[in-house]
């Protein structure tokens, strides 16, 4: 068929630009409706080898807004061989955090979702908040999420950027990052969970109970977050939330070399294998159409019969990219980040095609 490019390419702006559309009018659905909401609420911190991260991040947590009456933290301890068990005494002995410590895992189980059930086990809130070692929550984290939940509210996601510094490969990767927030508010717009961040999460202590916590889910080595997402809306009735402030994100450091990134890509794609198989598909056919566009641009440039509908179609394609990032990164006031979105498409595009593959082919490990 002498026009199958030009059908291949069709269909592929077709879907590309339905996938966008969906996430757009999901993430502007979204309407943050606060109640008086304010139950006891336990902070989980999994921690492994962070003697050099865990003091900045317990110090946040003590300096949470939310009542301390109403709030407990924490953390688990998992198998640390570094100075985090003397950082966590010397804590325990003028604050009030429960420790908890790990000095066993089975083969085959992942050892952050031992650590996280283990913690879970032992919190008396209604709520679980969820963060990182290496994270610094807002002192108004609690105080902002907390009110998201409504009656039918069982799980809510905060945004989870990356800390920007002035390199152009850090700017890259903020801005692929608000690209992810996208796709995890987006989606919650519309109810439906595909992808979340563990270092920003909270769900009802009854939610997880229900769900058996991450027992389904614990062959995956990630997974705690995205996984236990797609779980909790494939067997309970529960709504899913968004929070939209800025005051509620949750930054980490980028990764800060490309071996470093493939890592921890490889780690976050490692779970999609065992994402549902509409999101699969979504995905799949979501990549697959970018490359097609990409692609047909390229032929339209030795086959010039093609050239005007192929600039028309790619051009289409980069105003609904753009306008995708514009949406998101003006709501977290990161326009600044769109300087750098031509440079963005060529790096999304081999992320997709390239990097994010290798997170399909062979094992992955937690921390050593």
């Amino acid at each position: 068929m002498p026009e199958l490019p030009l059908i291949l390419a069709l269909i592929s702006i077709a879907f590309y630009l339905s996938i966008l559309t969906f996430l757009i009018t999901g993430f502007l659905r979204i309407k943050n409706k606060e109640t008086g909401f304010q139950p006891k609420v336990s902070v989980v911190v999994a921690a492994r080898n962070e003697e050099h991260n865990l003091k900045n991040c317990l110090t946040s947590l003590l300096m949470q807004t939310y009542p301390k009456n109403l709030t407990q933290i924490v953390v688990v301890d998992d198998r640390s061989t570094d100075d985090t068990p003397n950082i966590l005494k010397q804590f325990n002995s003028k604050h009030d955090v429960l420790t908890i410590r790990i000095s066993e895992i089975q083969n085959g189980i992942s050892p952050k979702k031992v650590a996280l059930h283990e913690g879970i086990a032992h919190a008396n809130g209604e709520l679980i908040f969820t963060t990182d070692a290496d994270c610094t929550p807002p002192k108004d984290w609690l105080t902002q999420t907390v009110p998201l939940f409504q009656e039918d509210v069982g799980l809510v996601i905060g945004p989870a950027p990356f800390t920007e510094e002035s390199k152009l490969g850090n700017r890259l990767l903020c801005l692929d990052n608000f690209a992810t927030a996208l796709v995890a508010a987006g989606a919650t717009g519309w109810n439906v969970g595909v992808t979340c961040s563990g270092r920003n999460l909270a769900y009802r202590k009854s939610v997880f109970e229900q769900v058996h916590g991450f027992q389904k889910i614990n062959h995956s080595l990630s997974g705690d977050d995205d996984l236990f997402l797609q779980t909790v809306k494939k067997q309970t009735n529960w709504k899913i939330n968004y929070s939209l402030s800025p005051n509620t994100s949750i930054t980490s450091s980028a990764p800060k070399s490309l071996a470093e990134y493939i890592v921890q890509r490889r780690r976050h794609v490692s779970a999609s294998k065992y994402y549902s198989k509409p999101i699969q598909t979504a995905y799949l056919f979501f990549n697959l159409a970018n490359l097609v566009l990409f692609g047909f641009l390229i032929l339209s440039l030795f086959l010039q019969k093609y050239l005007l509908i192929a600039m028309f179609l790619f051009g289409a394609k980069l105003s609904a990219d753009f306008l995708s990032l514009y949406v998101v990164t003006r709501q977290f006031d990161k326009q600044h980040l769109l300087y750098f979105f031509p440079l963005w498409e060529i790096f999304f595009l081999l992320n997709q095609t390239i990097i994010s593959p290798l997170g399909l082919i062979g094992k992955v490990r937690w921390k050593e």
